[in-house]
């Protein structure tokens, strides 16, 4: 270290590690949202283009009468072809004359943004972080670009849209971007530092060669660890994230999917703690250690069959008919029997069962029967697997409560009155037994839906 040259490459390593970073944080991503608005505005302004030309087609001034059916149609089409998470349409005075969110109609916004920017005729756009708060002071869940294009009649402002784009993905890819380029210029500084180790080395004796290998040792052991543990948490991550992809995909058709599906494995986790702590499965269940995070993960694939049914009966307002009926039940046998093919090739893998295994069992026999009436195999009382029955009570509960094309929402008491009128007929008794303890928590659990 008495060495001015030595010194001088230790600084100047230093010195790259910390800046190099440093000016990909403050410099490179900054450029890398600037663009991504960019982009996100160009949509914006396209798609407020095509549909202002719905609105103002027939009249000078926008109102709730310039939103006809035509254009809802038209708006819905806009809005899945340019990927948009929410829009909003706002008059001359600010009212909010229409939304995806219905709750915002007829707010008024009187923000100075709106009315210094906007309603002059100029576009406003805002990124919005998650947990950030949006321009109208909405805390959001997402990354969201939100961009405000006004309506313009000459120099005559008529109404503005709010172009909501969820930029979650995107920003992912760029904050991705960013970590590969900072490894670079770790990367980059490792190299020099490591000449400068060699010249140091040339210069030193053996102890001071033996300290520093020693050092490095525990360093690399250290750094390895972490790695270890952040790959391990990026499979699982990838994995409920995948998962959660393909299940939704068996009802695309539905907008409240992603609910659905959270709902479904909340009611599962309260059954399943009160099944681990109170039951007659007690002891089954404190000898699978892993069953609880394997059933909620293989819950989300209960309804992954009907992938393979038709849209059109899936989504048929009234009765089915028998035909179309036997058509559905098909879903069970087809997730079962791609299930089980997943989880052989992880059994081949790894020489043990995997999450699938479960799934697989919920997928072909969640629309069991207690008493033995109910389909893909006329299985009856404990023949069906318990992870299938839990989850067969939880699927009906909140279909019950849910919206669909051929029926209203149930409230929570109709819904557990149906319940207990299939006990020990659709649902196991024991189940249904404890369901009714947790009868409150599910009400809480379904009443929190959007």
């Amino acid at each position: 270290m008495r060495s001015p040259l030595l010194r001088s490459l230790l600084l100047m390593c230093f010195a790259l590690s910390i800046l190099l970073p440093t000016y990909s944080s403050l410099f490179i991503m900054p450029k890398l949202v600037d663009q991504l608005m960019s982009n996100v505005e160009n949509d914006a302004l396209r798609t407020a283009r095509h549909l202002s030309e719905q609105l103002l087609n027939k009249s000078e001034r926008i109102s709730r009468e310039s939103i006809t059916d035509n254009f809802i149609s038209e708006l819905s089409k806009s809005i899945t072809d340019f990927e948009i998470a929410d829009i909003k349409i706002f008059s001359a005075n600010g009212e909010v004359i229409y939304s995806t969110k219905r709750l915002d109609i007829g707010k008024l916004n009187k923000n100075a943004y709106f009315w210094e920017k906007v309603a002059k005729g100029m576009t406003y756009s805002k990124f919005v972080p998650k947990k950030g708060k949006s321009a109208e002071g909405v805390t959001l869940t997402r990354d969201v670009a939100e961009v405000y294009i006004p309506l313009m009649t000459g120099n005559s402002f008529q109404g503005a849209f709010e172009i909501y784009y969820d930029v979650t993905d995107s920003k992912q890819s760029l904050n991705q971007l960013l970590f590969r380029s900072s490894v670079l210029f770790y990367f980059i500084a490792f190299i020099v530092l490591s000449f400068s180790v060699i010249a140091l080395w040339k210069a030193s004796s053996a102890i001071i060669l033996r300290n520093r290998a020693e050092i490095e040792l525990q360093e690399f052991n250290h750094s390895l660890e972490r790695r270890i543990v952040e790959q391990t948490h990026e499979i699982i991550v990838t994995q409920r994230i995948s998962i959660e992809a393909l299940a939704g995909l068996a009802e695309y058709y539905d907008s409240n999917t992603g609910e659905h599906l959270v709902r479904i494995r909340h009611y599962t986790m309260l059954l399943l703690e009160k099944l681990i702590n109170n039951s007659a499965y007690t002891v089954y269940l404190s000898e699978r250690p892993g069953y609880l995070a394997d059933l909620q993960l293989a819950s989300l694939l209960h309804d992954i069959g009907k992938t393979a049914i038709s849209k059109d009966i899936l989504t048929k307002p009234s009765k089915l008919t028998p035909e179309e009926f036997e058509h559905v039940k098909l879903h069970t046998v087809i997730a079962g029997d791609v299930l089980f093919k997943a989880n052989k090739l992880f059994i081949e893998s790894f020489g043990k069962d995997s999450y699938l295994a479960l799934a697989r069992d919920i997928a072909t026999h969640h629309h069991e029967r207690w008493d033995g009436r109910g389909y893909p195999h006329g299985l009856s009382g404990e023949k069906i697997p318990l992870s299938a029955r839990i989850i067969a009570l939880v699927d009906v509960y909140d279909a019950l409560r849910s919206k669909r094309p051929y029926k209203k929402a149930w409230c929570h008491e109709d819904a557990v009155a149906e319940i207990i009128r299939e006990r020990g007929k659709q649902f196991d008794p024991g189940i249904v037994d404890l369901f009714m303890e947790l009868s409150e928590e599910f009400e809480k659990a379904s009443s929190s839906r959007a």
